[in-house]
């Protein structure tokens, strides 16, 4: 059974260590920054703590059972909900997590919200495929170049999404 948890903002040094791993797993396969693991943890702890005890940011835990399966971090603000990272062991990929999960954001994102954007490495094809199935397109770079920014209407992403769910 796959169930959805929010992060406790206290409890943060202790799954920082959970999250990296998930990420460096599929980051590594996907397209290794050519550091260590130490120094990506440090650059990644780096960002990400400090990033979290803002009240807009959110990390919504992923279980499968009691089994830590994946994370997706998020803010929402006045324009935008911004998706800015998702990580899914491997072995969960195609088994109907991500569309659950968008499910129980439809639920959690304010639906006069009206644009959602993310990033995609530009090694991430399936990443970029999935955002532009669900209506995003690409607006631009990071600012080292190293990813896709794309922008799309909120409400068409959750349409599409719930359409799918209500098909399958």
């Amino acid at each position: 059974m796959i169930r959805f948890e929010f992060l406790d903002k206290s409890r943060t040094d202790e799954f920082l260590p959970l999250l990296f791993d998930l990420l460096y797993n599929n980051m590594n396969a996907i397209a290794p920054s050519g550091f260590t693991r130490e120094e990506d943890w440090e650059e990644w702890r780096g960002a990400v703590g400090p990033a979290l005890q803002k009240e807009p940011r959110k990390i919504i835990l992923i279980y499968s059972g009691d089994e830590l399966i994946g994370y997706f971090q998020y803010f929402v603000n006045a324009e935008t909900f911004m998706m800015e990272e998702i990580q899914l062991k491997p072995e969960f990929h195609g088994t109907g997590v991500f569309e659950k999960l968008y499910e129980h954001l439809y639920g959690i994102v304010p639906k006069e919200t009206p644009f959602v954007e993310a990033y995609a490495h530009k090694l991430n094809l399936r990443s970029q495929g999935i955002l532009l199935h669900l209506g995003l397109e690409p607006i631009g770079e990071n600012g080292n170049g190293s990813c896709l920014h794309y922008r799309g209407s909120c409400a068409k992403m959750f349409d599409i999404i719930l359409k799918r769910g209500a098909e399958d």
